[in-house]
């Protein structure tokens, strides 16, 4: 039975990648002999979101002439997540106004203005007497004229500088938004090599992927709980999944037997949701912690559980044809479509789930609001594009792609409209989530 669950599982990732597995197809068949709907004929209708373009504000991020290291990093980490959060067009150090890479200079901000950025942001990294660093950050609104609309200032230790920056980029896209931004944070994710599937984690603009999992664990469904801490379930010498801590080589207790196939946290850690096998079907269950899990849905196949910001639950479950997601027993998204991955973005203006469905051998993402209104189309005819994770602020959706053209496959952000996607890093995985913002480190030493 474990082997037939394991092919289960394996059937699913494949399913949210290419959604033509035998597994599902034999599932499908359930509905007696009629044909499934066309997915071209659902979506066809559907206007391509990222097709749309606008105008977005154009901001600057003062040049520096400082060679250390501290500047270096600070200036490299915010411009590259002003860049990447999607709510601005940085101007290129190429068009800076002349003498604006004085160091230490009052910024111009007249001459900025007449090269028709909104705002200017500057940042310097000064190494400090006591062996700490300094990291400071202002921002200007042109019209507001010479005066700072935002100004911070960190002393961290040297090792802590880069997530330190990402710090004062989250607050730089707050103080010019309204809405602090979610670089600060990490992904979790599975890269599959050989027979080997191992968990990475990532800095949410892409820096330094690294395997926290060991060789001997065949790997699935990673996620953040309390604290940040990572927690995957996963499988050793083909034995049946269990959930492991990271760092840790004994599994954690569950109060329900079986292989585990996937893991939530809600947000605030709170409440922990399961993919278990159950006899011949895989089923979901939640509750106060692992020893305190109960069922929630009859829904056979349940997998990719993910939660609503109100405490709900949501995931990919089997339907009359593959898999539609659902919100406890209630399928929200469009019957023939085959769904899968879910997750739900705490955008500003409002929540959205965005999720994988099958189109051909490609895979497009789709989002929609909780109850299934208002679906939209985010890509189409780019390969593969699944497993959706959210940035913290929700404004951000990180997913994988096959596609060849553009930047080419790899690990993408785009803005939760469709707009701007853009490459940060080559890999490419399943399983993908992105957690809260990390806490800021203790006093420096």
């Amino acid at each position: 039975m474990r082997l037939a669950h394991r092919a289960l599982w394996l059937g699913a990732l494949a399913c949210a990648a290419a959604l033509a597995d035998p597994v599902l197809r034999a599932a499908w068949a359930q509905g007696a002999q009629e044909q499934p709907p066309n997915p071209n004929d659902i979506l066809g209708n559907l206007v391509v979101v990222a097709g749309a373009t606008r105008p977005l504000p154009k901001i600057a991020v003062v040049p520096s002439l400082a060679s250390n290291i501290e500047d270096v990093t600070l200036r490299s980490v915010v411009w590259r997540d002003l860049d990447l959060c999607g709510e601005f067009e940085v101007l290129p150090d190429s068009e800076a106004p002349e003498g604006s890479y004085l160091s230490g200079a009052a910024v111009d901000v007249k001459a900025w203005a007449r090269k028709g950025v909104e705002a200017v942001v500057k940042v310097a990294g000064t190494k400090l007497d006591s062996g700490k660093i300094e990291l400071a950050s202002l921002a200007y609104f042109v019209t507001s004229g010479g005066r700072p609309v935002f100004e911070q200032r960190l002393e961290v230790d040297a090792g802590d500088v880069r997530p330190a920056s990402h710090r004062i980029s989250d607050a730089l896209i707050g103080a010019l938004t309204g809405s602090s931004g979610g670089f600060a944070s990490q992904m979790t994710f599975i890269v599959a090599t050989g027979r080997s599937r191992r968990v990475y984690v990532i800095d949410a603009d892409g820096h330094e992927p690294r395997a926290v999992s060991t060789e001997d664990h065949f790997a699935v469904s990673p996620a953040f709980g309390p604290g940040g801490k990572l927690y995957y379930a996963a499988s050793v010498n083909h034995d049946e999944f269990k959930i492991f801590a990271s760092g840790s080589a004994e599994p954690v207790a569950v109060n329900i037997p079986g292989s585990v196939y996937g893991l939530a946290f809600s947000r605030a850690g709170d409440k922990v949701a399961v993919s278990v096998a159950q006899g011949a079907n895989i089923r979901i269950f939640w509750g106060g912690g692992f020893d305190r899990l109960q069922r929630l849905s009859g829904v056979g196949t349940a997998l990719h559980p993910a939660f609503l910001p109100d405490g709900r639950l949501g995931f990919s479950g089997a339907a009359k044809w593959g898999q539609r997601i659902h919100v406890g027993e209630k399928p929200i998204s469009p019957a023939g479509l085959h769904a899968s991955a879910p997750v739900f973005c705490r955008h500003p203006d409002g929540v959205r789930v965005v999720y994988a469905v099958g189109v051909g051998k490609d895979t497009d993402l789709v989002a929609s609001d909780p109850s299934g209104g208002g679906l939209v189309r985010l890509t189409q005819g780019q390969g593969r594009n699944g497993y959706p994770a959210c940035s913290a602020d929700g404004r951000l959706v990180a997913f994988f792609s096959t596609r060849r053209s553009g930047e080419g496959p790899g690990l993408y952000l785009m803005r939760l409209d469709g707009l701007r996607p853009k490459r940060i890093s080559t890999l490419v995985g399943d399983s993908l989530r992105w957690g809260e913002r990390l806490p800021p480190p203790g006093p420096a030493k």
